[in-house]
This record gives C-alpha cells, sequence and structure tokens, in this order.
C-alpha cells in the first residue's frame, strides 16, 4: 500500500524519519535476509559471495582511513554482522544532513552494527563555503568561501587550501557573525575553524580537510567510520560491479533510461535532466554511470564492443577492454584504472552489495526510487528498502514570519486606494470637516456615475472620464493614506524577505554545537 512521500519537516528541532526509527532495526534485518537469497551473478561472480567481499573490503577501507581522522572511531570486525550506512559531499552542510550522521551513530550504538559515512569526495563542486546572515546594515547574506572549485575536479584531486585561505575563510565569517546579536555563533565557527587548521596538517585534498574537521568538530559525540567513494571505487569488488555494468552497457542504458522515463511520467516531470540525465547510446557506444578518475580530474566514459571486446572509453580513446565482465575488471585492476560510480551507481552498489540499511535524505529517498525500479529490471530483485531522514534548525535569530495573507491584504489596501479610494473613506482622518463633505461628495457622486454607465444610452466615453477624474480627486484627498499604505506595504515585502535569510533551515552545521543535533536524532 502507498503511503505519503517524506516532505521536509518546517518546525525548529522536527525530525522526519520514514520509517518510524523504531522498525530501522528490523528493517536491516529483514534486507539482509532477502540479501542472502539472492542468486543472479555479478561478472561470474554469485551476488551473495559479491556482497560478502564488498562487504569485507569496505570495512578494512573505513578502518584504513578513519584511523587518520583524529579521533577516536570504533573497530570494524573482519566479517560485519550488520552494516548501516548514509552519506554525502564533503560540504558544509546543514543540520538536515548532519543529523544522519547522529543516527546512523544512535542505530549502530543500539544494535551493534557497523557504521559507514560515504565521502562522495568523486563529485565535482561550485565551490565550498559558509553561508550566513549577516546585518551590513540590513538582513542579508554572506559567505565565507573555503575554496572555489575548477572544471572538472572533483573534491578529491582539489588540495588542502593553503594557510592564507584557510585566514581568510575564519576571517569572512567571523567577520559576517560579528554583526549579529548571537555569540554562540560565532563561538561555534571558530571552534570549527580550529578543527581545519588542525586537520590542514594530515590531511591531503580538500575531502580530507573537510572531513577530518568535521569529525574533529563532532568530537567525542561519534566514532562511526568514513570511506570515501574514491577509496571504494578502488577496491576489487567494485571493480567487478563496474566491469559487469561496462560489459552489459547497453542493457543497463536500457534499464537506467526506461526508469526514468517512467517516473518522470509519473511525477510529472518534463526536464530531461531531473532527476539526472539519460545514458546516452550512439550505435553501438553506451554512456557509463562512472566517472574515469584521472589525476584529480573526472571525465565521462562509455563502452562499446569492437571485434567481441568490450572497451571502456573516454574521448574517444580506449582505457581498458576485454572478451567479458570478468577479464574487464582484471583489466582495470592491472591499470589501476579507478571508475568513480555517479549519483545512482553509487547508491546502487552500497545499498546492493554493502549496507544492510542506508539512511537517504529526503531529496535522496525521493530520486533513490529510480534505483528500485532499475535494480528489479537489471539484476531482477527487489533493492533494499532504505530509510530516510532529515532535520529542521533555526539559527536564534528572531524575526517576524510575515504571511502571504499579511502581504495579500496590505496589497489590497493599495491597489483599493489607487483604484478604488471612494471604498477607504472610513478609514480617512481628514484634517477639517469640510474635506471631509467633499470626500463624501466624490464619493456620492461616483457612485451614481458608475450606476449611469450601465444605461443602454449612456456616454460610456464621457462617464469613464469623469470617474477618472473623481478617482484622481479622491487620491489627492487620501493621499496620506496612500503613501501609508505603501510604506506598510513595503515594510512587510522588507521584513518577508529578512524573515526567508533569518530562518533557512539550510546554514552550515558549523553555526550549530554538535550536541545540540545529536540530542534532536534521540
Amino acid at each position: 500500500m502507498a503511503g505519503p512521500r517524506p516532505v521536509l519537516p518546517q518546525g525548529h528541532g522536527e525530525l522526519v524519519v520514514r520509517p518510524p526509527y523504531a522498525e530501522w532495526a528490523a528493517l536491516a534485518d529483514s534486507n539482509a535476509r532477502a540479501a542472502s537469497g539472492w542468486d543472479f551473478e555479478i561478472a561470474g561472480v554469485p551476488a551473495d559471495a559479491l556482497r560478502m567481499q564488498a562487504r569485507r573490503e569496505a570495512a578494512e577501507a573505513a578502518s584504513a582511513f578513519s584511523a587518520r581522522l583524529g579521533v577516536r572511531v570504533r573497530e570494524a570486525p573482519a566479517e560485519p554482522a550488520r552494516i548501516v550506512m548514509t552519506g554525502h559531499q564533503p560540504q558544509l552542510y546543514h543540520p538536515g544532513v548532519w543529523v544522519k550522521d547522529f543516527l546512523l551513530q544512535r542505530i549502530a550504538d543500539e544494535t551493534g552494527a557497523l557504521p559507514l559515512d560515504l565521502v562522495v569526495d568523486s563529485d565535482g563542486f561550485d565551490s565550498v563555503a559558509a553561508e550566513m546572515p549577516c546585518m551590513r546594515p540590513e538582513v542579508q547574506r554572506c559567505k565565507a568561501y573555503l575554496a572555489v572549485g575548477e572544471q572538472g575536479a572533483c573534491y578529491a584531486g582539489v588540495p588542502v587550501p593553503d594557510a592564507h585561505a584557510l585566514a581568510d575563510f575564519r576571517a569572512s565569517g567571523l567577520d559576517a557573525l560579528g554583526t549579529l546579536p548571537t555569540p554562540a555563533l560565532t563561538r561555534h565557527f571558530a571552534t570549527f575553524c580550529d578543527a581545519l587548521d588542525a586537520a590542514s596538517v594530515g590531511a591531503t585534498s580538500l575531502a580530507e580537510l573537510v572531513t577530518f574537521a568535521r569529525r574533529r568538530y563532532e568530537g567525542a559525540a561519534t566514532d562511526y567510520l568514513e570511506l570515501p567513494v574514491t577509496a571504494e571505487s578502488a577496491l576489487p569488488a567494485f571493480r567487478v560491479f563496474a566491469a559487469d555494468v561496462s560489459a552489459r552497457a547497453g542493457e543497463f542504458a536500457a534499464a537506467y533510461n526506461g526508469e526514468l522515463a517512467e517516473y518522470r511520467s509519473l511525477n510529472g516531470v518534463r526536464s530531461a535532466a531531473q532527476p539526472f540525465p539519460d545514458l546516452s547510446a550512439d550505435g553501438g557506444t553506451f554512456e557509463l554511470p562512472f566517472w574515469f578518475l584521472d589525476r584529480g580530474r573526472r571525465r565521462s566514459v562509455a563502452a562499446r564492443v569492437v571485434e567481441g571486446r568490450t572497451a571502456v572509453v573516454s574521448e574517444s580513446a580506449d582505457i581498458v577492454s576485454g572478451r567479458d565482465a570478468a577479464e574487464l575488471a582484471a583489466a582495470l585492476g592491472q591499470a589501476g584504472v579507478v571508475l568513480a560510480p555517479k549519483a545512482l551507481a553509487l547508491t546502487l552498489f552500497n545499498r546492493m552489495f554493502v549496507g544492510d540499511l542506508f539512511i537517504h535524505g529526503v531529496g535522496g529517498g525521493r530520486y533513490d526510487d529510480v534505483t528500485d525500479g532499475v535494480v528489479r529490471r537489471f539484476h531482477g530483485v527487489e533493492a533494499p528498502p532504505f530509510a530516510v531522514a532529515s532535520l529542521t534548525m533555526y539559527l536564534p535569530l528572531g524575526g517576524h514570519l510575515v504571511t502571504d495573507e499579511e502581504l495579500e491584504r496590505a496589497e489590497q489596501r493599495v491597489n483599493k486606494l489607487e483604484h478604488n479610494p471612494d471604498r477607504m473613506l472610513a478609514e480617512a482622518d481628514f484634517d477639517s470637516g469640510e474635506e471631509r463633505a467633499r470626500a463624501v461628495g466624490l464619493a456620492a457622486e461616483k457612485e451614481r456615475l458608475v450606476g449611469g454607465i450601465a444605461a443602454a444610452d449612456a456616454d460610456k466615453k464621457a462617464l469613464g472620464a469623469r470617474i477618472r477624474e473623481v478617482n484622481a480627486e479622491l487620491g489627492e484627498l487620501l493621499a496620506p493614506l496612500a503613501v501609508a499604505a505603501r510604506e506598510e506595504r513595503d515594510r512587510l515585502v522588507a521584513q518577508k524577505a529578512a524573515a526567508g535569510i533569518l530562518t533557512d533551515r539550510t546554514y552550515p552545521f558549523c553555526l550549530w554545537s554538535p550536541a545540540e543535533v545529536a540530542d534532536k536524532a534521540g
């Protein structure tokens, strides 16, 4: 039975989870049992065997990477009984994303599962910045930039910002926050900047810097493991998966594009780019759902069959080739080629072959319905169901929330004073009885004119002209009232814009205490 989709929480401190958190542990167990019954193969490897290999390798890789975080992390068993996962790009994301990490921690603490957070360091980006409200002197948005993206670069391929850039980030943020009457925000941001400075010593990329700093900012509140997507993509189990998709690129593209078409039809989506573009197919060449990572840069890849061999190509140049998926996987390993997954392939691999429960945000959960359909079409099984979670936190800045109804009433007053001033006499405070009498007389004349214009023999042109003259005379008498009405409307418009800035739910996690968000996760 279909239920309502999760929607973003609106109230401060409101947490949305689907299904209810009390069902998460049972859902992980159910997913594990279902996966144990799969009987399909991936590049000639039984699905259950590949799943065991992928889980073991992911745990080992996450342990190795997390040992460098600079904080205490939990020990990963050689053969994890349960694995719970979430993930996001290494951005300064908002508490609605951050809460997934604390829920990951909670479910792991309560069930003994191994918690893995995927660092999507293979994605490109425009910038890594902390956006925050400021008053200069009116309320507006300010940004402190940590790094700016480059064409073709990914988080993992961008070096750690130098000491000057870190100092500028700190100074810009503190300067903006200093315009607000909230010293707690300044303290939180300064503490995070301290974590950035400390993390810059051991980090080797922008992705590592942000991840290390976030974990140091969280401190003892968490001990889950981090797993960069670039590291996972280099593991043998993932290469088998990537080789299988490449060797069956036509089938995968058909499943992928077919499911996207169905999603767009069901949801009334007209844009061919939403929720993500189709995989292109040009004759016997099929775009793959991966990036070829080459010296910190991302390049699109495709697969084509030439004389019985599948070649993985980028920019018309062959990268590797093989007669079948198994040979292709071996060739990827021998060449040291890393094919990093795009969005759908990333969650498909981790939901199917690594985790027992994946925690999505509201947006990711909506789009991963497409993944369910691709799995059904391509692998012939049902994908393990996932959980969805999000949180809304507002900064303690106050501000009156102007409603649309208030604005509409103010706009209606302005319109009446401009077009029907005769209806506003009751709100006017005239300077003299003579002015009032004149206004009442003009209003009565307009009423007669409006009544007369409907007559069959009426001179509509003349009557209409006189009505406009009467409105203009009334407008002069009510000018102070009209000025006040416009000022009130403009004040509400400005107040609504300011409140929209002050009550934005997407400000970065480094403006909140980790303990405050952890508390919302239970």
